[in-house]
């Protein structure tokens, strides 16, 4: 990461992208701005990013649980029960109480869900909201900034200059997208678990399956099992190693630890 703090970063080449380059005088009073609102959103980014992972951690234990009471129950009839063989209506009693657990990890399953999408639309909504926009208040001479956009030849991204050393404002929020598309993906892909895959469709069969699959007193094939487990058991879009990267980037250009 040294490398990386030394190397500047290479300008985007797309002309276009950039406003206009600001005066000498702007550019100075954009950039202090600037720099504060981009430590505010990476700080939200990094707190939503260990919420979702957190939420995530919670809903694989959920999941775990669900598919064991899942077996446990296929499994109560032939079941060898000791000593508590004799005792009346045992196996039903333990398929009751069974099918009970299977709700409750259903319920908490999904309120894990939940907490995921919530982390996820804090990331989206922090890595849309980097740039700073000057707002000139009429009858002043003084020069505020915003993260809303009132002059249209304004892109807010300081004419494509670093923000602090090497780093323009499109290179910050093209590593932020990096970063939140594999939140995405993954939380797309969790939604299988859910029985709601829509934007990764399964066989007929196995959709059916999912869906049977919610309903108390039903137990889902093989493979359905497989995808459930799978889809929760491993964040296989989340790439932790590039994730670091972004992050011990952003904090180098910063020269600040992110909280």
């Amino acid at each position: 990461m040294e490398d990386c703090a030394a190397t500047p970063v290479r300008r985007p080449a797309d002309p276009s992208s950039p406003s206009p380059t600001p005066s000498p005088l702007s550019l100075r009073q954009w950039r202090p701005a600037a720099q504060r609102n981009l430590r505010n959103q990476w700080s939200r980014l990094l707190a939503a990013k260990t919420r979702w992972l957190d939420a995530a951690a919670s809903g694989r234990s959920h999941a775990a649980t669900l598919v064991n009471a899942y077996l446990s129950r296929s499994y109560m009839p032939g079941m060898d029960l000791g000593v508590l063989k004799d005792m009346p209506r045992i196996r039903d009693r333990a398929s009751a109480k069974l099918t009970h657990k299977e709700v409750q990890c259903r319920e908490m399953l999904l309120s894990a869900y939940k907490e995921m999408v919530c982390a996820m639309s804090d990331l989206v909504k922090a890595s849309h909201a980097m740039r700073c926009f000057s707002k000139v208040s009429s009858g002043s001479p003084l020069v505020r900034f915003t993260d809303r956009q009132d002059d249209l030849n304004d892109l807010g991204d300081g004419g494509g200059a670093p923000v602090y050393r090497w780093i323009s404002m499109l290179e910050f929020e093209n590593l932020a997208k990096e970063l939140v598309e594999m939140f995405v993906s993954e939380l797309r892909l969790k939604r299988i678990g859910l029985g709601s895959g829509d934007s990764f469709p399964l066989p007929e069969n196995w959709k059916a399956d999912v869906l049977q699959a919610r309903r108390p007193g039903h137990t889902p094939s093989h493979e359905v099992l497989q995808v459930y487990l799978t889809s929760w058991l491993a964040n296989v879009n989340i790439k932790t190693s590039r994730i670091d990267e972004i992050f011990e980037l952003v904090e180098e250009e910063m020269q600040i630890k992110l909280r």
